[in-house]
């Protein structure tokens, strides 16, 4: 996101990346999503009674046919590893539309918006659906084999049952393992029951992309902005078990403009495969039961004394001099031994903030 200065006003920038890797890494603009190479999931509508839908959006650049796929849609119920219906698509999807297939008996907002009404889109949130190509699989919502029960695909109010999840923008690609573990956390924004005021239409975000920070903010001479990313940092599988079990992605913050500047940062709470995790400053507070352990995160860096621990206020980090880069090493830890969180994927977001100096 970025924001102008004011007439007259000088103009910042602080660029955000995240290399994902531990060690020094150059200053490098920040990367664009990719152009998608076929068609994806960008809407996912299980409501309720008989309102279900499922968009499928085309970024490629081209119209695409469906019947020259051939594209169909498949449906796995209740952990089977089977598909008990496919629904073949038609038509033609433009670059740039959505193609929305619904069940014939959803509600008048969902079957305006439709393409293909059918009662063979019969799903619950506990399904799986996939995207084919002939053979080929362009996407996949849920794990084959799998049936997550009741709360559905992922943890409230992320889950897949009684929600209305959209692709977030920064994603140009689908899942094209349906066997692998599946959260929509991840990849999708969450909206109530029933919510269909996005159903139709789709865009990708070319100045993000999918499990990066990346920013470019301008700010005026007395002036400060934050920039709010939906992006995630994925600090992938943690085995959360001991008092300080850091993970490790590689931040490089960069002050482009001719100014000095101070950075600010702070965290957001954290989510994880069937856990989620508060943000706690100082530690002093543990919880028992899976889903309310806490955790601390903090900045260590090479230019700092000692590692700066991040709350959910922003805290200064440090002054950089015009063109400085620098290299911050996030770390989660748990606040105390014999937290419950092993072995799960963790993902959460760092905000930085830059005012001038």
């Amino acid at each position: 996101m970025t924001r102008n200065p004011g007439t007259g006003a000088r103009r910042r920038a602080l660029t955000v990346l995240l290399t994902g890797l531990v060690g020094a890494a150059a200053w490098a603009p920040p990367a664009s999503a990719a152009t998608p190479t076929d068609l994806f999931f960008s809407e996912y509508l299980e409501g309720t009674s008989n309102n279900k839908a499922i968009e499928i959006f085309n970024g490629t650049g081209v119209p695409i046919v469906l019947d020259a796929g051939p594209y169909v849609l498949d449906l796995y119920a209740n952990g089977s590893t089977t598909a008990g219906t496919t629904i073949s698509l038609t038509g033609t999807i433009e670059n740039g539309d959505v193609f929305v297939v619904a069940h014939s008996s959803a509600t008048a907002s969902t079957l305006e918006a439709a393409d293909l009404a059918t009662s063979a889109l019969n799903f619950n949130g506990n399904d799986v659906l996939v995207l084919r190509k002939g053979v080929e699989v362009l996407d996949s919502f849920g794990q084959i084999g799998t049936d997550p029960i009741i709360p559905g695909w992922g943890t409230d109010p992320y889950d897949s049952v009684d929600n209305t999840l959209r692709r977030r923008p920064a994603v140009s690609a689908g899942d094209t393992n349906p066997m692998d573990a599946f959260d929509p956390v991840f990849e999708w924004d969450t909206y109530a029951v029933d919510t269909t005021d996005g159903l139709g239409s789709h865009a990708i975000d070319s100045n993000s992309d999918t499990g990066g920070v990346d920013a470019v903010v301008s700010i005026a001479a007395a002036a400060a902005c934050i920039e709010l990313s939906t992006s995630t940092i994925d600090f992938g599988t943690l085995t959360l078990g001991a008092e300080d079990q850091p993970a490790a992605p590689t931040i490089t913050v960069s002050n482009c403009s001719s100014f000095g500047e101070t950075l600010f940062a702070r965290g957001t709470d954290a989510s994880g495969t069937a856990a989620a995790w508060s943000l706690v400053d100082d530690g002093s507070s543990c919880a028992g039961s899976l889903g309310l352990d806490n955790y601390r995160l903090n900045l260590a860096t090479a230019g700092l004394p000692a590692p700066l621990e991040l709350s959910t206020t922003n805290k200064t980090v440090q002054s950089l001099t015009a063109g400085e880069d620098v290299d911050h090493t996030a770390r989660i830890f748990t606040a105390c031994p014999g937290s419950t969180g092993a072995g799960v994927v963790m993902s959460m977001q760092i905000h930085y903030l830059v005012t001038a100096d």
